[in-house]
């Protein structure tokens, strides 16, 4: 008994060792060359732009591995998937499917709206296969309205890279497009998908109710993400169209978060201008990393008593938070303009 326990520890610690010569990623590189065209294929279909090039360049690298290397791969791919599942293979699918039967078409998509997991779009999907040039061309000769729906579908950074292959008058309207875009239609929607995939809008009747899109905040995210200088003429932009959006988009360009950008000397300028009654209710809501940052430009003393009367109020509700954060950013906005302090984030400086 003690020596088959002895050879089971033995065989044990060599799949170990054999496990730790591979790679997460030379073992997936490995499995496909292992797979047939078709099922290779299927698998790159579902992986994001970065994680083809990187399983691309691995699949190169271990063209010459010997016959140990590959079993220590399949032994690692064993080890890893052992307690998975098939419940989770395609299952968004599957309920998808079951709803739609149960309850129609229109109801099943309201009702998943609700509970299911928000999942990248396809627009969103094809965006990243496109070089942000190819984008730019390509927004320039369509309708601004189209635009403006499919710059909601990229990330900020991407959103920003966007902005500057175009003309300024050009950027400060879809700024403002996004700002101010609400609810779009499933055609609209359609249309973009189309015009990514180079093919004709799906003339079937809609049935999809119409999407919330954009909004102020998406276009401060964009505008965060650009050089000053160009962020300043496209809010001078969007001021004389809309003075009112262009405030509600500065607003958003400064959140309670970023004050984490400030300096330790800068923070503790704004807490000390800052009343305690509202201090206490804005770091309800900060996170523990802004929290501590913002107790360290503090005397030990003072970051203690705010703590105990932090730990002794009661619950306050999210819209007390919310506003004693906004005045705590007020205060900040103001001392950013006077040249008190100075905040850089993103792409856009604040001064």
């Amino acid at each position: 008994m003690a020596d088959i326990e002895t050879k089971e520890d033995e065989s044990s610690e060599k799949s170990e060792e054999r496990l730790e010569l591979i790679t997460g990623r030379q073992t997936a590189a490995i499995l496909m060359l292992l797979f047939d065209d078709d099922e290779a294929a299927k698998i790159l279909k579902r992986l994001e732009p970065e994680e083809v090039e990187a399983l691309g360049e691995a699949m190169f690298s271990v063209a010459d591995v010997d016959a140990g290397q590959i079993d220590g791969s399949l032994d690692r791919f064993l080890f890893l998937t052992k307690n998975q599942s098939m419940l989770a293979y395609k299952s968004d699918e599957k309920v998808g499917r079951v709803f739609r039967q149960a309850l129609g078409t229109s109801r099943a998509e309201t009702m998943m709206n609700r509970f299911a997991p928000k999942r990248p779009s396809d627009i969103a999907a094809l965006l990243k296969w496109m070089p942000t040039k190819d984008l730019a061309e390509l927004v320039s000769n369509e309708a601004p309205q189209i635009s403006a729906v499919l710059v909601t579908f990229m990330t900020p950074e991407a959103a920003a890279e966007l902005l500057q292959h175009l003309p300024p008058e050009l950027q400060e309207d879809l700024v403002y497009r996004v700002a101010t875009m609400g609810p779009v239609s499933a055609n609209a929607i359609g249309q973009v998908h189309a015009l990514l995939e180079n093919s004709t809008p799906s003339e079937e009747e809609e049935v999809a109710p119409p999407v919330e899109l954009g909004g102020v905040m998406d276009s401060a995210s964009m505008i965060n993400n650009l050089p000053k200088q160009m962020s300043t003429a496209i809010l001078k932009g969007v001021t004389k169209r809309d003075r009112k959006i262009a405030k509600q988009i500065e607003d958003e360009m400064f959140v309670f978060a970023d004050l984490m950008n400030l300096s330790k000397k800068d923070i503790g300028t704004v807490v000390r201008k800052v009343d305690t009654s509202i201090l206490v209710p804005a770091l309800r809501g900060a996170t523990p990393e802004l929290k501590d940052m913002i107790f360290a430009a503090m005397s030990k003393r003072a970051a203690e008593t705010i703590q105990d009367e932090i730990d002794d109020a009661p619950p306050q509700p999210m819209e007390e938070v919310l506003g004693a954060q906004k005045g705590v950013i007020a205060i900040a906005k103001v001392m950013l303009d006077n040249g008190e302090i100075t905040m850089s984030t993103g792409g856009a400086d604040y001064v």
